[in-house]
């Protein structure tokens, strides 16, 4: 059984994603506060996996009181903190639970986290993750090559950086096992322009369904940051200058944003949108909707 995101994926349709970082808590009440606040504008909702080592509520949890109100969840698997066995076993919980999209990721080590202490696991990578995830759906067979009596049906991503990486990275991936692909945010537009002529060249467009990453800046000070301090990130001057200026910077942002997507989505080859924010996920319906993506498309038949 495909989940919604692979079936639109699979029809041509253009998909957005949206991204919300599980509580650092037990209710679930802000989450599905968010998620329902998101549901018309997203196709599906990535829940991240203790992002930056900082330890909150389960990706897998989360994921499933996502699903269980009618919300499609991308459950993000990172390798840091649990080796293969707990991997594995999360991996078909979250099957038995509905969960269908996972994305595989290394992940953040915990010493830049709120438990610097803690011991870090990294059995695995994200290629290797996303081999045994296929092994586990695929052959029906743990990554021991135990059989497995019921094999789970996944729709299995990764993450890509064209900022810093170069094409042939992606390509390992995608013969890794890789369905789709979320890239990191983007703000340099054409430097992701030539990653993707690289991405054409080597077909690799029609292997995987590329999804473009978009972050929203909701101050001048982070625009800042990430250009002085994550050079990865390639943070033009140009926007550091718009949201430095502006008189509202939460409105520029969203401006920048929008016409960020609309960039995006105008070059050969990119299938959908990934909206984060930093605990501003709200700004996401507003940009979706700017970008002119509203009303989100029917479900198509199959």
């Amino acid at each position: 059984m495909h989940s919604n995101l692979q079936r639109r994926l699979a029809a041509g349709q253009i998909v957005v994603t949206g991204e919300v970082a599980p509580p650092k808590g037990a209710s679930p009440d802000r989450l599905l506060q968010l998620a329902e606040g998101m549901r018309a504008s997203v196709d599906a909702i990535n829940l991240t996996d203790n992002q930056r080592g900082v330890a909150r509520m389960s990706a897998l949890g989360a994921a499933a009181l996502l699903h269980q109100i009618g919300v499609e969840p991308i459950m993000q698997m990172t390798c840091q903190h649990r080796n293969r066995i707990a991997l594995q076993s999360d991996a078909l919980s979250a099957a038995a639970l509905g969960v269908r999209n996972v994305l595989c990721m290394t992940g953040d080590h915990p010493r830049i986290g709120d438990h610097p202490e803690a011991k870090n696991v990294l059995d695995l990578n994200s290629f290797r993750l996303i081999g045994m995830l296929r092994k586990l759906r695929d052959d029906a067979a743990f990554e021991s090559g135990t059989p497995l009596k019921d094999a789970p049906q996944f729709f299995i991503g990764g993450v890509a950086n064209p900022n810093v990486e170069r094409a042939a990275r992606l390509e390992k991936k995608i013969e890794t096992g890789a369905e789709f692909i979320q890239t990191q945010l983007i703000f340099d537009v054409a430097r992701f322009r030539q990653w993707m002529s690289d991405v054409r060249a080597a077909g690799l467009h029609r292997q995987a369904h590329i999804i473009a990453g978009v972050m929203v800046l909701r101050r001048p000070n982070s625009a800042v940051y990430l250009r002085d301090h994550l050079p990865g990130t390639l943070m033009p001057d140009g926007i550091v200058d718009r949201m430095l200026a502006a008189a509202d910077s939460e409105r520029e942002g969203i401006a920048i944003a929008a016409e960020l997507v609309s960039e995006l989505l105008g070059v050969e080859g990119v299938a959908g949108i990934h909206i984060m924010s930093v605990d501003w996920t709200r700004s996401i319906p507003q940009i979706v909707e700017r970008a002119g993506l509203l009303p989100r498309p029917p479900l198509p038949e199959g």
